[in-house]
């Protein structure tokens, strides 16, 4: 049987088709983190455990939140089969980490969030999305962890909501997730069906660097993650046509060269 494993053990074996780049704070502090590119939702699980493992090398109990704008939920909690296959995970193995969230987490990119919520890579959640047809679909959810803690799940329909309990907690570090199909209005579609989509003016308003809630998130930016995920955007050219939105409001330069800086800090 071939070894798959790396030749050099101790480079780290990045998920498929993803990129990353290394940004400075964007609240000014002088201190890196990075932004991660992908099309499948589940590699986040990668560059979760990737950047919390980093944090943790500098500093002890040290607790992330995540907050994701997502069409989807994506709340699906680990079955007994993968709690298993997560406790014997070596989450210190870059090329294990890689190979799980490619090929051992489910294919239908739902699973990511609680998994790393089961191995405590994540704290709590809180989710923005769109999915949820009854009331008992927006009600907090809790994990327990495989030590034993107790995770919180939040779930919001508006960015008014989710900023509002924000700003009433007492997070101090958060991953910021985006699902580029949280900018579709329609989602689960039948083929014959086309997309709707939000405004643009209403995307750079939710973005923008100068809103309230971004800002707040700047503060406490511990690592970005976007998934491109373009067969619930309405193809791979909305998904790019998204990023590239994104990447003029933040950045100076497309994503994927060097020396990107935020846009913010240069003016």
């Amino acid at each position: 049987m071939v070894d798959f494993n790396p030749y050099n053990k101790y480079s780290k074996s990045y998920p498929p088709n993803s990129i990353h780049n290394f940004l400075g704070h964007p609240s000014g502090i002088n201190r890196a983190i990075q932004i991660a590119l992908f099309n499948h939702h589940r590699f986040a699980f990668y560059y979760w455990n990737l950047w919390k493992n980093e944090s943790l090398k500098e500093r002890k109990n040290f607790n992330i939140d995540l907050i994701s704008y997502d069409w989807h939920q994506d709340l699906v909690y680990p079955q007994e089969r993968c709690k298993e296959e997560l406790k014997k995970l070596d989450i210190q193995n870059s090329f294990e980490v890689s190979y799980f969230s490619s090929y051992r987490l489910n294919s239908l990119n739902d699973s990511h969030i609680m998994s790393a919520v089961y191995l405590d890579i994540i704290n709590d959640v809180w989710v923005l999305c769109r999915q949820g047809k009854f009331e008992r679909d927006w009600e907090d959810e809790y994990l327990e962890d495989y030590n034993g803690k107790k995770h919180t799940i939040r779930k919001f329909k508006t960015e008014e909501a989710l900023q509002k309990a924000l700003f009433l907690s007492e997070i101090q570090n958060v991953f910021f997730d985006i699902d580029l199909d949280y900018f579709t209005l329609n989602n689960n579609i039948e083929p014959t069906d086309k997309f709707k989509y939000m405004k643009e003016s209403e995307i750079k308003n939710m973005l923008s660097c100068d809103n309230i809630l971004m800002q707040w998130i700047f503060e406490r930016m511990e690592g970005i993650t976007i998934a491109l995920e373009p067969e619930y955007t309405g193809g791979i050219s909305k998904s790019l046509k998204y990023l590239s939105l994104i990447e003029k409001l933040w950045f100076d330069k497309p994503l994927g060269n060097f020396s990107v800086q935020w846009k913010h800090l240069k003016e």
